[in-house]
């Protein structure tokens, strides 16, 4: 029997990703499918591991084949599908699909009878799995029978695997993939969405894209900078807009033009948007091809285009290649346009313009058209009958700096109907809008505003009346004047308002409908009074509380929107003389629970696979009831749950899979009061968040088990995590207390680092294999009114929020003040204070920066011990991110960005730091800087790194960083020629040995290892081995937040090495996540510990890598291992080396962490057979070094003071 599915599997080069692509097919819902696996050639072991599965499963077919590109493989898969198969869908063998995406894809297709149905998409990659912008189109509700005339935002689905194609579709029109190219999609796809009948869309995830990292190669949509690439998409999409062109159909027109404005708004800006980034070959082939795309574009296309986007797009068709880059990299730099005219037009001024000639033409330039206005809205809430409603609203790039700078007022309209409220707005001060704005030039402080509304203003004259009114903002500023729907997006409470009631009948539901904020007024009908859980199964009882017709019958409609499933229940009815009828009605669990089955079964460990894919996965069903009558008329009524109910957790029996007891069945309220279920894995229930003298007390419940449960507080974007204890009950319920203002640092006493923190109960057996598993908490519907939860300690705020209704989170802001945060404070700081104050008198003072504010250590710190130790008459100021250092009280704090670190900036005398300064600092006549480095150099730094990944501006601003330096700080004579170099500096250097390594030779030593050792915890008697590993360029969560990737097999570790040793870790300083597995007596993470100079006396042996800490630790001549797992990427593709690291290592270079380990265990053995080669890097590298660098440094530093 021929399958219903065939699903095409080319494959090329993925070994590393291919069995977690294979597995995810396997497990498909719909068994009835035909896996065609196209071996396209491939070098390394993927053929080997198709072959495998192929032998396993008879769904699986290899194919093999010359090496071609994916078009032509996919083309070869199409032609050896079984004969009577009735779909087809691709997959890209990096990628994955969830397990029930195909089973609800033919579903939906074989309900509508369309050609083909499409799914949403989420990236993944090995630690997060996210939207894909790109398909947030398809997220908003299953469609069936659309088609792309009628919703023009599928011209942005451009990719062939989250598809399900008719195959007898794909035949009738011949469609095959080009080959020989890159970027095979679009030719397809785009044609196939108007050549359909009919299309449908699932909102459900039904793809994992992969996004590569590291070491593996990059992927197609990866190369951008590539000619092929640009080549390649622009004749692919060229050929779309020319199948528009010529097709007869007159929709076909319409469509053109509106494909060309997605092409040059997505597909070909992204190639533009690097131009700034790639070599000549790339400029050239883009301003060729590009170019002959827009010959046949409409001009009206491109004049339509915002200005900034217009400007850009005139400069190609001009090929003014100096000036369209000045732009790029001016937009980049954050260096907004300015704008020029009078009241009623107005025309920007973009600087990278000035010399263009000829100029292009004014009406290139106007902008007024598209300075909309914005009217977020801020909160929303109820009292004494009245509605309060608070917002911001302002028009783009129209500065309200002050209370008279524009006027504004709240419409309210009624939908069919002319009724209309105007009411005048107050003006309110929220500098909050400008910070929140993410722009540097124009101030929206005045931009607040808010109202309190008489609910009886909406009354008709009647009474109350059903109906829906729209809320909008009208402003008028800088000669402009805009009207815009008060808008309501995102997770705040404003963007989930409540419901009030407004008699016993009618309530008011705010409602966000396309982003925009709507008062519907409702008659409630029917009325939910209770559920309760009864075996498999869940009975919700109610009434309806409007007569019935007789013989009218009655059914509960539950409906997934995302997949379009949907099921009926027939409702048992009790009818009673006064009008009402109660209702009882039963719903099996497995109709809408998250069955196992519905589950990634994926290991969170294997990084190939891309971390906990089923993202908090979850199955959320809306309903209604539908009363029907004898001749076919039909009612339906809203599912109104009664205030009062408690929202109910049901834990899934085992009868419905041996993994269903990890999820849950949740029946919810919701912001709006209606029933929703959710089929979820299990949460904890908040029930009471309180805040008392600094602290937060947290009552709540759960339906897993609490022994030996912990509170988790973890942070949103990074791994970062703090446990706290929890008290345990018998009824299931449990208390935690926390202080925020002292839970970091290795002492706990310093604050939460800003940002948002999400909240887990740690319970240890209740994963797989008894593997501990984290519980996500939601917050109980009768709690919800009391959010947030605000305080203030150590001068810091924090909000418990509930976000999206009812998820709790922690909002930890920053200690910068509301007046200095943002874009826009940002640079008046830098221009009222910095700039202002260069032109006051210096201050006898010195400004330490260790690590950007991140540490209290280094050279820094053995410099500012040195001048109190010789009593200099001069203040001592240490710079603190976040407030996450806690100093000693001989030096004053100075907040990161904050007003006093511009100002310390411009009036210190002397500036002392480990780290890059502002690229805007410059260094003012009697001002010192003293730059210390952080490190002696294996891996190359600066100018001598050819490409950096982390940065393609970076050696721009270098060299205009050390032009200000006025000493740098050489560790040995090997560094001093290569930082003359690699700075770009021609000034002094001091070769005076590190400042920070006097601490080795310091008399004192062996007592601070020891109090080291104590502080940390270590059992007396065991050997402490110390793994300091550098950061990888390629490995980042975003610009200056980088990855930590433990290759270090902790667990045989341990259990080779527990009994007499421990593994203190400490992460580079640009890595924020946290160690796995730390804490458990063996694996210690000292990525907090304030001086890595203290770890090195407490460690008996060092591993590193590439790490500049090899250098230091020399000098006290103990073991060093070398785990260079990635020794040839990193060398030949990252940094490159400054001498030849295999030859001269004073230790063995170790691949592998079974050898590490054995390394670790025979350490004598192993560090007497390099001995030599250690002696030989421990006089070239350490030969400055003797106790006294700092003295010397000083020395010179106040020496040259004098001078100047």
């Amino acid at each position: 029997m021929a399958p219903r599915l065939s699903i095409v599997v080319p494959i090329y080069n993925v070994e590393q990703y291919l069995p977690a692509c294979l597995d995810s097919l396997a497990a498909q819902t719909l068994e009835d499918i035909e896996v065609v696996m196209v071996d396209d050639g491939s070098p390394d072991g993927s053929a080997d591991i198709a072959a495998a599965y192929a032998a396993r499963d008879p769904r699986f077919v290899l194919v093999r084949k010359e090496n071609a590109g994916l078009g032509a493989a996919r083309n070869t898969g199409l032609a050896h599908l079984s004969e009577d198969a009735e779909f087809v869908a691709f997959v890209d063998s990096d990628d994955m699909v969830p397990p029930d995406a195909y089973r609800l894809m033919v579903a939906s297709l074989d309900a509508s009878g369309s050609d083909f149905v499409t799914g949403n998409v989420q990236h993944i990659n090995s630690t997060k799995v996210w939207q894909s912008p790109m398909h947030r189109i398809l997220a908003g509700g299953a469609v069936q029978r659309t088609h792309v005339t009628r919703d023009r935002r599928l011209l942005g689905d451009r990719i062939a695997c989250n598809k399900v194609f008719r195959l007898s579709f794909w035949r009738a029109h011949e469609l095959t993939f080009p080959e020989g190219v890159l970027y095979e999609d679009v030719p397809v796809i785009i044609p196939a969405q108007f050549l359909a009948e009919a299309i449908d869309v699932i909102s459900e995830p039904t793809y994992y894209w992969r996004l590569r990292e590291g070491e593996a190669a990059p992927s197609i949509t990866q190369r951008r900078t590539e000619p092929k690439a640009v080549r390649d998409r622009t004749a692919a999409v060229e050929s779309v807009s020319r199948f528009f062109g010529a097709h007869p159909d007159p929709r076909a027109a319409e469509l053109k033009n509106a494909y060309d404005r997605t092409v040059l708004s997505g597909d070909l800006r992204i190639f533009m948007n690097v131009l700034a980034d790639a070599d000549s070959a790339f400029h050239t082939e883009f301003l060729r091809v590009v170019n002959g795309y827009l010959d046949q574009v409409d001009p009206a296309v491109v004049t339509e285009l915002s200005a900034s986007a217009r400007v850009k797009w005139l400069l190609v068709r001009k090929h003014a290649l100096t000036e369209l880059l000045d732009q790029i990299r001016s937009e980049r730099r954050g260096e907004g346009l300015q704008i020029k005219g009078g009241l009623l037009r107005k025309y920007a001024d973009f600087p990278a313009l000035q010399s263009l000639a000829p100029a292009l033409p004014k009406s290139a330039l106007r902008i007024d058209p598209e300075l909309n206005s914005h009217a977020p809205l801020q909160d929303i809430s109820f009292s004494n009958g009245k509605l309060h409603l608070e917002g911001h609203a302002w028009i783009s790039r129209i500065e309200q700096p002050t209370r008279r700078s524009a006027l504004k007022v709240l419409v309210l309209r009624k939908q069919g109907s002319r009724r209309t409220i105007v009411t005048p707005l107050h003006n309110t001060y929220r500098p909050e809008a400008t910070a929140q704005s993410r722009q540097k030039q124009y101030s929206y402080d005045w931009a607040g505003w808010e109202v309190d509304l008489d609910l009886n203003r909406l009354r008709g004259r009647g009474g109350w009346q059903e109906g829906t009114w729209r809320v909008g903002v009208g402003i008028t500023s800088g000669g402009l004047m805009r009207k815009r729907a008060v808008q309501a997006k995102g997770p705040t409470r404003a963007n989930h308002p409540p419901y009030q009631w407004l008699d016993s009948e009618f309530r008011l539901v705010p409602s966000v409908v396309k982003g925009a904020l709507h008062l519907r007024i409702e008659k409630v009908g029917a009325l939910v009074t209770g559920f309760t859980a009864d075996g498999d199964r869940v009975e919700i009882t109610g009434e309806i509380r409007v007569p019935l017709a007789s013989g009218e019958q009655g059914a509960l409609t539950v409906l997934n929107r995302k997949s379009g499933e949907q099921h009926r229940y027939a409702l048992d009815l009790s009818p009673t003389e006064d009008g009402r009828t109660p209702f009882r009605v039963s719903v099996p669990l497995k109709d809408v629970a998250l069955l196992p089955e519905h589950q990634d079964d994926v290991d969170k460990e294997d990084t190939s696979r891309g971390a906990d894919t089923v993202q908090g996965s979850r199955r959320n069903w809306s309903t209604e009831l539908e009363f029907t009558a004898p001749a076919g008329a039909v009612r339906r009524f809203s599912t109104v749950i009664r205030d009062g109910v408690e929202d109910l957790q049901v834990r899934l029996p085992a009868s419905l899979g041996e993994r269903a007891p990890r999820n849950e069945l949740a029946l919810l309220a919701g912001a709006n009061g209606y029933l929703k279920f959710s089929g979820r894995p299990l949460q904890a229930r908040l029930t009471d968040v309180r805040w008392a003298d600094g602290r937060y007390l947290l009552q709540g419940s759960t339906p897993a088990g609490l022994d030996g449960a912990t509170l988790l507080v973890k942070a949103r974007d990074r791994f970062d995590e703090k446990t706290v204890p929890l008290t345990a009950f018998p009824d299931g319920t449990f208390s935690a207390e926390f202080t925020p203002a002292a839970m970091s640092g290795p002492d706990d006493a310093l604050p939460l680092k800003s940002g948002r923190w999400n909240f887990f109960l740690r319970c240890p057996d209740g994963g797989r294999d008894g593997a501990a598993v984290d519980v996500p908490f939601t917050i109980d519907r009768l709690a919800v009114p009391g959010f947030p939860v605000s305080g203030t300690a150590g001068g810091r705020e924090y909000h418990f929020e509930a976000r999206w209704h009812d998820f709790p989170q922690l909002d930890c802001p920053s200690d910068l003040t509301v007046e200095e945060r943002g874009p826009y404070r940002q640079e008046r700081l830098r221009k009222d204070v910095y700039e202002a104050g260069r032109s006051l008198p210096l201050r006898d003072a010195v400004l330490y920066i260790s690590y950007n504010g991140k540490q209290y250590s280094d050279s820094p710190r053995a410099l500012h011990e040195e001048l109190l130790r010789r009593g200099a008459d001069v203040e001592h100021l240490w710079l603190v991110r976040d407030g996450q250092v806690d100093l000693p009280p001989t030096a004053q704090k100075v907040r990161f960005w904050g007003t006093e670190w511009y100002e310390a900036l411009a009036r210190c005398r002397y500036i002392v730091t480990n780290a890059h300064l502002p690229h805007w600092m410059e260094r003012r006549p009697g001002q010192v800087v003293l730059q210390t480095w952080h490190g002696t150099m294996l891996k190359k730094i600066g100018l001598d790194i050819e490409a950096p990944k982390f940065d393609p501006e970076y050696h721009d601003r270098l060299r205009q960083e050390s032009r200000n330096w006025s000493l740098l700080v050489s560790s040995n004579r090997f560094s001093t020629p290569i930082l003359e170099r690699a700075m770009g500096y021609d000034g002094e250097i001091l070769e005076t040995g590190y400042p920070r390594n006097d601490y080795l030779y310091a008399p004192d030593r062996e007592e601070r290892a020891a109090e080291v050792r104590k502080r940390l915890g270590i059992p007396a008697g065991k050997k402490v081995v110390l793994y300091a590993p550098t950061w990888r360029d390629d490995l980042a969560h975003r610009r200056g937040q980088f990855k930590f990737s433990l290759r270090i097999d902790v667990e045989d570790a341990k259990r080779r090495l527990g009994e007499d040793h421990v593994l203190l870790i400490r992460r580079h300083s640009n890595v924020v996540d946290q160690v796995p597995g730390a804490g458990d007596g063996f694996v210690f993470d000292v990525s907090e510990y304030p001086d890595i100079a203290d770890l090195y006396l407490a460690a008996d042996v060092m591993i590193t890598d590439y790490s500049s800490v090899m250098f230091d630790y020399a000098h006290l001549k103990r073991p060093m291992l070398f785990f260079t797992y990635d020794l040839e990427h990193y060398r030949d593709t990252l940094r490159g080396f400054y001498f030849d690291f295999e030859e001269d290592a004073p230790g063995p270079l170790i691949r592998t962490s079974q050898e590490l380990i054995s390394a670790v265990r025979d350490i004598d053995t192993v560090s007497e057979a390099y001995q030599e080669r250690f002696d030989r890097f421990h006089d070239l590298f350490c030969g400055l070094d003797d106790g006294q660098a700092a003295r010397r440094v000083a020395d010179r530093m106040l020496e040259q003071a004098r001078e100047v």
